[in-house]
């Protein structure tokens, strides 16, 4: 049994390994994309997938995932006839390589237990299909004992550059000792600027303080500008080897370095010592690991807080107040090692949003195939750290907006030629920062939102009435795109008129706490503007009591507190049940015994107005009491059990459950509610 537990977790482990390595596959097939419509290809990045390909097969084969090795081994074997100019890179191998990656991430986020043996061959074919295989010309001319000491694929690259009519050079360059790991990987990244590292091969020059390599390199650029650049990290030396035109037989010019890295000093140098030791520093954690974790942090805050009360019981105590200072003293010391424990716990949880985007590339690319429209994507902030579970949640949301943008958004290209715009859709995925939020955006520069094509629909398929769609602001008819069964399309297509869609979008934000918004101008373009908390695992939360009941306000939602009172000399003038003025802004309020159907009962003047929003919006919630501020851990609710305006709950230990209010809920069915009273 333990033995059967060990491989389901090693089994796991290989699942988010082949993740990452697809995931860093998308980027190298979305700049091949590029490249070939830029009519350049860098060998780096397709050699760079064929790499991952390599590696995936491997890793396959020793946990005997027979689907993904198979289709693996045949991505490999195409993209080793495209890395070594075997066949020629066009528009449909491209397109068959991307459509088994998307494949492959299918196959792995089944973890093994779907049947993919049908796709498996019908992409495999495809691929087959696709691979014309042309003549390899062969050149005499290039030094036999030169290319024994390269690899095929360096030697392939070396003849490429040549035909090219690319400068060779061979760069040899010396490291300090103490750095030397570090300044060959910014040498060939600021060699990689302007020419192709082709290889690296070892020295036969030695120095006690000083590492030497030989890094073959072409270029356009000419000898004087590439020691320049190298001279910025290393100790260098350029010998040319050819100059624009294909070397003669005997590869003139090269005898001095050829005396460096002969075939006979490789064969006889020194081997290193082998080991087993990985040069990585970082360890994969289950999420759920990191959520036990958490909830113990969570206990220990509700321990420290029983010891703060203890000590400040003891201080009243006279024989005992020394005990009590020097109990609180320690009590705020555990507070503060307490508060960088669930720091750095919430730091490992933290992954950058760029690994959400890069999802992307391959599949607008997709739709792009799909529906004839030219689009490309950007993107800015890809750095943007959110909680890994935040960014899962966000993955289907994203997807559906970004299908809605294709197929209602973007214009194909005649009619964007006839429009003045360029013939390419952009859309573009922005993350920034905003407090203890992070706002994501998917902005196009496409048709925008047409009102009142809007407004026409929604009475057509009977969502609002035509007397009621005339009450609507402007932003009330743009928001009409989110109900449920809305779709302008009249027939069904791949990527829409299922009448689902922005409707899901919706409500898988609120789920997480977020809320949308959207800006657009008809003709220009739309941006939907997303507002996430950056975690969900552990919370500040004000702890508040309405008519004898408790509960938990996020601290991420909170705007300020304000003292009411009736009469109207106080800081706000307030109607409990329908709008208050506070500071000269008109918002919509409500009573949080009355949104959950409890009676409230009215033992005095005082009470408390907490401002809560998201983006824009903002609510005032009133409440009897304000208790205290805490550290909660979130555990939420089942999707079968939804409560309006409940996002979760908390464990108080000895104090039992708290419910965690759904702020974004709240606002939503307050701004609904009071929108023809704010008018008025």
């Amino acid at each position: 049994m333990a033995n059967i537990d060990v491989k389901r977790e090693r089994f796991r482990e290989f699942l988010a390994e082949s993740e990452d390595i697809l995931n860093s596959m998308g980027k190298g097939l979305l700049k091949l994309g590029k490249g070939i419509k830029a009519g350049i290809i860098d060998p780096a990045v397709l050699n760079g997938i064929f790499r991952s390909a390599h590696t995936l097969k491997g890793m396959s084969g020793v946990f005997d995932f027979a689907e993904m090795t198979s289709l693996s081994h045949a991505l490999e074997d195409t993209l080793d006839l495209l890395r070594m100019g075997r066949i020629v890179l066009t528009d449909d191998i491209l397109y068959a390589v991307m459509a088994t990656h998307e494949l492959m991430l299918r196959i792995v986020a089944s973890g093994g237990e779907s049947d993919f043996t049908s796709e498996i061959e019908t992409t495999k074919n495809n691929l087959s299909r696709t691979c014309q295989t042309k003549k390899q010309k062969t050149e005499s001319g290039i030094g036999k004992e030169f290319l024994s000491i390269l690899t095929e694929y360096e030697a392939h690259r070396f003849r490429e550059n040549l035909r090219d009519g690319r400068n060779i050079f061979l760069l040899n360059a010396g490291f300090a000792i103490t750095r030397f790991d570090k300044g060959y990987v910014a040498l060939t990244d600021l060699l990689k600027t302007e020419s192709e590292v082709i290889a690296t091969l070892p020295s036969s020059r030695t120095d006690r303080e000083m590492l030497f390599f030989d890094i073959l390199i072409g270029s356009s650029r000419d000898r004087h500008f590439i020691r320049d650049l190298s001279g910025k990290v290393a100790e260098a030396d350029v010998k040319v080897i050819s100059e624009g035109t294909p070397v003669p037989q005997g590869l003139p010019g090269m005898e001095p370095a050829l005396e460096l890295v002969s075939s006979k000093d490789w064969r006889h140098r020194k081997p290193q010592r082998e080991t087993l030791r990985r040069s990585g520093n970082s360890v994969r954690v289950n999420i759920g690991k990191l959520d036990n974790i958490m909830n113990i942090v969570s206990e220990l805050f509700i321990l420290k807080r029983d010891i703060a009360s203890l000590g400040e019981e003891l201080k009243r105590n006279i024989e005992l107040s020394g005990f009590g200072s020097k109990l609180s003293r320690t009590e705020k010391l555990l507070d503060r090692k307490l508060f960088d424990l669930r720091n750095s716990i919430l730091d490992v949880r933290m992954v950058p949003i760029g690994q959400l985007f890069s999802r992307f590339e391959t599949f607008i690319n997709k739709l792009s195939s799909e529906t004839g429209k030219e689009i490309r994507i950007v993107t800015h902030g890809d750095e943007t750290e959110i909680d890994k579970l935040i960014i899962e949640e966000l993955a289907d949301p994203l997807m559906h907006i970004i299908m809605n943008v294709v197929d209602h958004g973007i214009e194909p290209a005649s009619v964007r030629d006839a429009c003045g715009k360029i013939r390419a859709g952009t859309i573009a995925l922005n993350a920034y920062q905003k407090g203890k939020h992070v706002i994501v955006e998917v902005k196009d520069d496409g048709a925008g939102i047409d009102e009142d094509f809007v407004r026409e629909k929604t009475v057509e398929k009977g969502i609002v009435s035509a007397d009621g769609v005339k009450k609507l602001s402007r932003q009330e008819i743009i928001e009409l795109i989110f109900m449920p069964g809305f779709s302008t399309r009249d027939a069904v297509t791949e990527t829409s008129g299922r009448g689902v869609g922005l409707d899901v979008v919706k409500e898988n934000i609120g789920r997480i706490g977020g809320i949308i918004d959207v800006d657009t101008v008809k003709g220009k373009g739309t941006r939907f503007i997303l507002t996430i908390p950056i975690t969900l695992a552990i919370i500040q939360a004000l702890i508040v009591e309405d008519c004898g009941e408790r509960y938990a306000v996020p601290f991420s939602s909170l705007g300020e507190i304000i003292e009411l009172r009736d009469d109207p000399g106080s800081d706000g003038s307030v109607d409990f049940v329908e709008k208050i003025t506070v500071n000269g802004r008109i918002m919509p309020s409500v009573r949080l015994s009355r949104f959950f159907d409890k009676k409230s009962a009215d033992d005095g003047n005082v009470r408390y107005g907490i401002i809560v929003g998201l983006a824009e919006h903002r609510l005032c919630v009133i409440v009897d009491r304000l208790v205290e501020e805490l550290d909660v851990v979130v555990k939420p609710l089942s999707r079968l059990l939804k409560i309006p305006g409940i996002a979760g709950a908390a464990d108080m230990g000895d104090k039992g459950t708290m419910l965690v209010l759904d702020v974004p809920g709240i606002l939503e069915q307050a701004l609904k509610e009071s929108k023809s009273i704010l008018r008025n």
